[in-house]
């Protein structure tokens, strides 16, 4: 019985740490707030995404991104990352685009880490080069990656929009940790 105890005590201790818990927003800081409704909104909304909220070492939440495209487009959206069951950090999206693309949208992004590694390299605030299509007509679309890639999935849900796009982008994430001085934010 002991050495399964002892096996057990192990496992669970080289265990990654996983975004599971759930976090509690800062009341006072609406982007917290806004986020925690999104996760909400997903989680009912969008079945798939449990098991990356199960097993993710972490995400990343934007509650609004607004993308903007006549032939050159762009995007930018604030939200927060999530690591465990705490807020550990503020983020910005930015996005340029360039293309077939006619219209603007609203949407609410979330990025599942599935490591450390992957969550890091997200953090490094290296530009992300991407190829995208689709089309939004009011809240008809939820999107995302089928998986991992890269350590990385991505789910999409469209807040509202008229968009129709077919496009090359570059993408900028910016990390902030958060600190006490930068616990409450808008």
């Amino acid at each position: 019985m002991r050495p399964l105890a002892l096996l057990s005590v192990v496992l669970l201790a080289a265990a990654p740490a996983t975004a599971v818990a759930e976090w509690a927003p800062d009341p006072g800081d609406k982007v917290q707030v806004r986020a925690s409704e999104v996760v909400r909104a997903f989680r009912e909304s969008v079945p798939r995404t449990a098991d990356y909220f199960d097993q993710a070492y972490g995400y990343a939440v934007f509650p609004s991104i607004t993308r903007i495209g006549f032939g050159f487009g762009a995007a930018a959206g604030k939200g927060i990352v999530v690591t465990g069951d705490k807020v550990t950090g503020r983020t910005k999206y930015r996005q340029f685009t360039s293309g077939i693309q006619a219209g603007a949208k609203s949407f609410s992004m979330i990025i599942f880490f599935r490591d450390a590694e992957a969550q890091a390299d997200f953090q490094s605030g290296l530009i992300r080069f991407m190829g995208q299509g689709g089309l939004a007509l009011g809240t008809l679309a939820a999107n995302g990656t089928p998986g991992y890639n890269d350590g990385v999935a991505v789910v999409t849900m469209t807040r509202f929009g008229l968009m129709g796009e077919f496009t090359v982008s570059g993408a900028k994430f910016v990390y902030e940790p958060l600190t006490e001085d930068s616990a409450t934010g808008n």
